[in-house]
């Protein structure tokens, strides 16, 4: 029975739709899926319950998704799909409550709101005009890499095939920009 708490064999054994393995391995991948969510949410808020339901919706569609001819370890698959679906979730939410605020400025309707949220408004938009001046200091593959994934939100593999790129050099390109990014932007950690 010790081979059946592997978690390779686990992940074989779930990659060949067995239900009961799935199971274990979302209950295996929970600490994973919670390191995630906590990146962006405080533990007491009420919508990381969902999104831990969001996370198992995105391991059990890495099961289908999963191609083992790509040459990558099913957990580290799961582990950059978990991570950028809660990032994009957590800038889809910032975006949205933005759009929100603006919304109620521009139809004239009263803001109520206290001084802490103006000034938050204030410091994310100094961000976002020293984001666009960092982001002129990428080269220009690099730029659009970036704005395809984060702006247009095209997959990794969408990027590649548009591009011409191995899905490997989309990934590394991508993880690069962002790295001078972090060292171009002074309020990025």
């Amino acid at each position: 029975m010790k081979m059946n708490s592997d978690i390779n064999y686990i992940i074989q054994e779930s990659l060949k739709g067995d239900k009961i393995y799935q199971e274990m391995l979302l209950k295996r991948l929970n600490p994973l899926i919670y390191k995630n969510i906590y990146k962006y949410y405080k533990p007491s808020n009420p919508l990381a319950e969902d999104l831990l339901h969001e996370g198992y919706i995105i391991i059990l569609r890495s099961l289908k998704d999963y191609d083992v001819k790509k040459n990558v370890h099913f957990l580290q698959y799961v582990k950059i799909r978990l991570h950028y679906f809660y990032k994009n979730y957590y800038k889809k939410s910032i975006k949205k409550s933005t759009l929100s605020i603006e919304y109620l400025n521009s139809t004239g309707k009263e803001l109520k709101s206290n001084r802490q949220d103006q000034i938050s408004m204030v410091i994310l938009k100094e961000e976002k005009d020293e984001l666009y001046k960092c982001m002129n200091e990428l080269s220009e593959k690099e730029q659009t890499v970036l704005n395809l994934f984060y702006y247009q939100e095209a997959s990794i593999q969408e990027i590649s095939d548009k591009l011409n790129l191995k899905y490997r050099q989309v990934i590394n390109m991508k993880s690069n920009a962002v790295k001078k990014l972090r060292s171009y932007c002074s309020f990025m950690p």
